[in-house]
């Protein structure tokens, strides 16, 4: 056909350049983009570990979820963990960005320092997302001790911020040490200012993609 306008379904075509197929129930554009989109059905992520994240919440909780964000690999990781001090011993600790948890669209990229679209240019930036730690405590106080362990079973503690870990570690005595071997007071300050931002919070000054 010459023409493809309003046609649905064309083959042969005289000239196809900077043309645009029409539908009664979709246009294809000739500019590509990627975006996010529902699942047809429930994913086999999904059925396994929905379930085990909402056992522990409380009906309040529940009814509050509008998203629900789970890291199928991270858990297996975690369980990998636990069966390892079990047999051998010792400890493990897991610091990253997130929160007690459910957790829901933390998914963000970042480019050149500055937040951006997740889809725009696969590869070009970095993807983060936050860490559910309530998710890996309950793995732990959940599970059975495995066949053979040598040891009784593996304790959880925390999670706690990083303001409270790095308090009790004596960050503030480590800061003051450091300020009285500077030579300059922009020295100091400068030292200051990162330890300040370490440990205030979400609301301290260059908190972020920094």
């Amino acid at each position: 056909t010459a023409d493809t306008t309003d046609t649905a379904d064309t083959t042969d075509t005289a000239d196809t350049t900077d043309t645009t197929t029409v539908s009664t129930d979709r246009i294809v554009s000739t500019e590509s983009a990627l975006e996010m989109v529902l699942s047809p059905g429930m994913t086999p992520a999904g059925v396994l570990m929905i379930p085990r994240r909402l056992r522990g919440m409380s009906d309040e909780q529940k009814d509050s979820l509008r998203q629900l964000e789970i890291s199928p690999r991270a858990l297996a990781i975690w369980e990998r963990i636990a069966v390892r001090i079990e047999h051998h011993g010792g400890a493990a600790i897991a610091v990253d960005y997130g929160e007690e948890g459910p957790l829901g669209d933390t998914l963000v990229a970042i480019k050149d320092h500055k937040f951006c679209d997740p889809l725009r240019d696969p590869g070009s930036a970095d993807l983060s997302a936050y860490v559910d730690f309530g998710a890996m405590r309950q793995v732990i106080e959940s599970r059975v001790p495995s066949a053979g362990a040598r040891f009784d079973g593996v304790e959880c503690f925390g999670p706690v911020t990083q303001q409270a870990i790095l308090m009790d570690l004596g960050i503030g005595s480590r800061l003051q040490a450091l300020v009285d071997k500077c030579r300059t007071q922009e020295e100091a300050d400068k030292l200051i200012v990162g330890c300040t931002r370490l440990v205030s919070g979400d609301d301290a000054p260059g908190d972020g993609p920094g």
